[in-house]
């Protein structure tokens, strides 16, 4: 398949890279983080089809009858997959079920004293924000943070930046390219430091 010039799956990778380096540029950005994460959940379908479902050599070797054991893999190897999935397929259906997380931006109260740069640019936001107090943060330059929530029954683990879930799962699909192409020099993000 092509489309424009991504024509193999290691394409729509480097396209997964330089969206998360913008992502990583505007951290706040709905925008941004969206790309990166239908990228990263579509990547899974390119890699099966383009690189795994015709070479039954590596199928075999890594125990794959079907696309829906190499889906199982994955899920299994990388724990967000899910949640790009209930992302992915609940957007593109206008879908509003219960996906047993939230996903929205976080913003400091207006002038809380306790946060550095509470206030500021208060009105900028137009979108829906939720205001907390204390030890959230607020965010490259101010501009709020993209969250998840998995509810109060997560514990301390309730909430999780969107940037931390994107950033796991580009760095799972770098090392699994390295892994599938090994010798082949597999593009990095500017923000990840190699070994």
């Amino acid at each position: 398949m092509t489309i424009f010039d991504i024509r193999t799956h290691l394409d729509f990778y480097d396209m997964l890279v330089e969206d998360f380096d913008d992502f990583m540029r505007e951290q706040h950005s709905a925008r941004r983080a969206f790309h990166c994460i239908l990228e990263a959940y579509h990547l899974r379908e390119w890699v099966w089809h383009d690189r795994i479902e015709n070479d039954q050599p590596l199928r075999d070797k890594l125990k794959l009858g079907s696309e829906a054991d190499f889906n199982g893999l994955v899920n299994r190897c990388c724990p967000w997959f899910g949640y790009l999935r209930a992302l992915t397929n609940g957007t593109k259906h206008f879908e509003d079920r219960a996906q047993g997380f939230e996903a929205y931006r976080v913003a400091a109260a207006p002038f809380s004293l306790d946060i550095l740069g509470a206030g500021l640019g208060e009105g900028a936001w137009d979108g829906p924000v939720r205001y907390v107090s204390g030890s959230l943060p607020v965010g490259q330059d101010n501009k709020g943070v993209l969250m998840f929530d998995f509810g109060e029954e997560a514990g301390e683990q309730r909430y999780l930046p969107v940037l931390h879930v994107v950033e796991s799962v580009v760095r799972f699909w770098r090392d699994s390219l390295r892994n599938l192409h090994p010798g082949v020099s597999i593009k990095s993000s500017v923000h990840h430091n190699e070994l």
